[in-house]
């Protein structure tokens, strides 16, 4: 089912003076936990000068689209749809037009397990990863020329635990990042307290073997969960969701050899309440990064990057406007932060100063249901 074309939710903005707004909008794709058939996967449009959010499109009968990508050139998009149970999760395909704003579906293909939560495309593009946490496992899917998806050609079954008998009795693939070259992936595995790592080569039958060493380890109960490299690659930024923790580690590509250089709080020692960190992100000009927690705190943090040594300095601790920031995105122009609040069905837009790397938050507020990850669009 596809829905064009509307508004929905709260657009609680301070209008511009002007009548017609003057700078391009930032769009982007929203993934989103479901709780019936209309709702599902939004193209969302943000208004600069007017401060207010739109829904220009919304793809329905799409179960728990909660990660959402686009290829590079933007036709074609990929969701997971994050079920258990029997059948386990899967990935589907659709085809965008723009000129009709329109997503058609064209394949859906398993994930060979159980909630997934993360893809990601290969940098050739042939191939979709998927990252199934509620069965610790990750496929490898080909992309056919068409658009649509072919049975997975790789699974691959973490084995493990690690000391929180609570939340890591088994494994639980969360996040699946390539290095900057291209040739390494990057698997955190909260279950196991390991970040696994891959050689990767789209020629070969089997595109993914394990490396070595085949990981690295962080602190046991850390529970790694989201990671991003600098552009050079010799710097791994790593949320902890359970301990709400940030790690810097140097990563040494010849050697394929990590070591850890710096763990960073995002509440204080003295905190009481449960915690969640979830999101990170680097600035293009590597200047700042940005944090987002979630349990009882619901917040942005914000890093300035020492440069040369990559170490991290708190900036600012604010607000994310909601309950449960499960991911954010900054802008293509930096000029702004967007945080989506799970729990509170709420997008907010934050003004963001490049140079300081401080950001504001605006009135500009978005209702959707359960809204949870960000595919920006250039």
């Amino acid at each position: 089912m596809i829905i064009g074309l509307y508004s929905c939710g709260q657009q609680t903005a301070e209008k511009s003076q002007t009548s017609e707004p003057h700078t391009a909008p930032i769009e982007f794709w929203l993934g989103t936990y479901t709780s019936s058939p209309e709702q599902g996967i939004h193209l969302i449009s943000y208004q600069p000068d007017t401060n207010e959010f739109d829904s220009l499109l919304l793809k329905g009968e799409v179960k728990n689209p909660s990660f959402v990508i686009s290829n590079k050139a933007g036709d074609l998009v990929f969701s997971v749809q994050e079920e258990g149970g029997e059948h386990g999760g899967s990935v589907c395909s659709f085809r965008f037009d723009r000129e009709k704003m329109q997503l058609e579906k064209l394949s859906i293909s398993s994930t060979q397990g159980s909630g997934p939560c993360y893809i990601t495309l290969d940098p050739s593009e042939q191939f979709v990863i998927a990252g199934n946490y509620g069965s610790g496992d990750l496929a490898v899917i080909p992309i056919h020329g068409d658009g649509t998806l072919g049975a997975a050609v790789q699974d691959i079954a973490h084995e493990g635990s690690s000391v929180n008998e609570a939340r890591q009795q088994s494994p639980h693939v969360h996040s699946l990042v390539f290095h900057p070259n291209g040739q390494k992936l990057f698997v955190a595995d909260l279950g196991t307290d390991k970040v696994n790592i891959y050689d990767f080569d789209p020629n070969r039958e089997k595109p993914l073997q394990v490396s070595s060493p085949a990981f690295f380890q962080v602190e046991p109960g850390s529970g790694p969960r989201h990671l991003v490299f600098n552009k050079t690659g010799d710097k791994i930024y790593l949320i902890h969701e359970m301990t709400s923790e940030v790690g810097l580690y140097d990563y040494d590509l010849e050697n394929n050899k990590t070591t850890h250089v710096e763990t960073y709080d995002l509440v204080p020692k003295s905190f009481e309440g449960d915690l969640g960190a979830a999101e990170i992100k680097i600035s293009a000009d590597e200047k700042f990064l940005y944090a987002s927690n979630r349990g009882d705190a619901n917040e942005i943090n914000g890093f300035s990057i020492e440069e040369g040594t990559g170490l991290l300095h708190k900036i600012q601790t604010i607000s994310s406007g909601g309950k449960t920031p499960r991911n954010f995105a900054l802008s293509p122009d930096g000029k702004f932060l967007f945080a989506a609040n799970q729990n509170s069905n709420n997008l907010i837009a934050y003004e963001r100063n490049p140079k300081t790397g401080i950001i504001k938050q605006l009135n500009g507020e978005f209702t959707v249901h359960k809204p949870v990850y960000f595919y920006m669009l250039k």
